[in-house]
């Protein structure tokens, strides 16, 4: 763990080029070796993880997860550089040192994994070129931008609409005193597609049940803090609780405000895990939309090591097997009900992309 810790912290281009301080901070690699010392043919694989995620116990640990497996199976045949960028100013310095090195003989990869760099790499990338060993990974992007990279994204509209067909369900079963039927989709900031088309999937769900009921849409920022912004969360659950009898959050470590909350306060409304299966954060998650990022990533990668290229552009959904809404254990009896709406989630969904 403190050697993650410490490759996270150091400078990743300092270590690529052996020689060029690029960027400041102490430096190190996985193999706790200096630069000069590794072999110059061993190819590349950078990964810049979203600002500030890692540690949410969920999306960006679960990309962790699959890059260290990775790294575990293929230890002598790839130099790996991990970081985790403080703000989108380190992150665009990092990948522009990157793209403007020199051509190399090398092969390298860079993965970058967060929609949230958009901006960044389209930019970055009309005033670089990518070199001919050099590939680029983007993550839960559209796959129709027109950059000379591969982007793939998780679609999870299907999963959450069997989130939202379970929450609509579940809101019919509480009785006429029950208070509000409402439910809350609850989205990290308003400029990301991929939340938002989890979010249109609930939706879309929650109203194929027909509940006497309304989904809500609400955001907690206005850009990436959204995703880092636990306490907040926490501290307007104290009204969502009031309004709502389902929240389903999908706003990266700030659902863990969420889950805080309703581990606290035994009457608050059901709500969803995210990314991993978190049933066991709280009694209140009825189930978790759950995508296998790390086998996602571990694929393309392999694909990569073995062929110097990556597959073309794509997009998973439900029947990809990459994502999928798994109930909790404590809620088992709703799996009747999201078995009948699996097909027609599959339906919506592709009819979406």
């Amino acid at each position: 763990m403190n050697k993650t810790k410490q490759l996270l912290n150091s400078s990743l281009l300092t270590i690529i080029t052996g020689c060029l301080a690029l960027m400041s901070g102490a430096c190190s690699s996985e193999k706790e070796e200096p630069a000069a010392t590794t072999s110059g043919s061993v190819p590349k694989i950078i990964v810049m993880y979203g600002p500030g995620g890692l540690g949410d116990q969920g999306y960006m640990d679960c990309i962790l997860s699959g890059v260290q497996k990775f790294k575990r199976t293929h230890h002598s045949d790839v130099d790996m550089y991990q970081y985790s960028p403080s703000s989108m100013d380190e992150a665009e310095r990092l990948v522009n040192d990157w793209l403007s090195l020199p051509p190399s003989e090398v092969p390298a990869l860079f993965l970058v994994a967060s929609s949230d760099y958009e901006t960044i790499i389209t930019e970055s990338l009309s005033r670089y070129s990518l070199t001919e060993n050099k590939r680029m990974l983007m993550f839960e992007n559209d796959i129709n931008l027109d950059l000379p990279i591969t982007i793939f994204r998780i679609s999870m509209f299907g999963a959450s609409y069997l989130a939202g067909a379970t929450a609509a369900h579940y809101v019919m079963s509480l009785g006429e005193d029950s208070g509000t039927k409402d439910a809350l989709v609850l989205l990290a900031h308003p400029n990301d597609k991929t939340i938002a088309n989890s979010g249109a999937g609930f939706k879309a769900g929650f109203d194929s049940a027909g509940p006497d009921a309304v989904v809500h849409t609400e955001y907690l920022a206005d850009d990436w803090t959204g995703y880092v912004s636990a306490q907040a969360a926490y501290q307007r659950m104290g009204d969502w609780s009031k309004s709502f009898a389902f929240v389903f959050p999908v706003a990266g470590g700030s659902n863990h405000g969420i889950f805080r909350y309703t581990r606290e306060h035994p009457d608050s409304p059901m709500t969803a895990g995210m990314d991993i299966d978190q049933s066991d954060l709280s009694r209140n998650i009825m189930g978790s939309v759950v995508k296998h990022i790390d086998r996602v990533v571990f694929d393309y990668m392999e694909t990569w090591l073995s062929t110097g290229e990556l597959p073309e552009s794509a997009v998973f959904g439900l029947d990809s097997g990459y994502v999928d809404w798994v109930l909790s254990p404590r809620y088992a009896q709703y799996q009747s009900i999201v078995n009948a709406a699996r097909e027609e989630a599959i339906r919506k969904e592709v009819a979406e992309l």
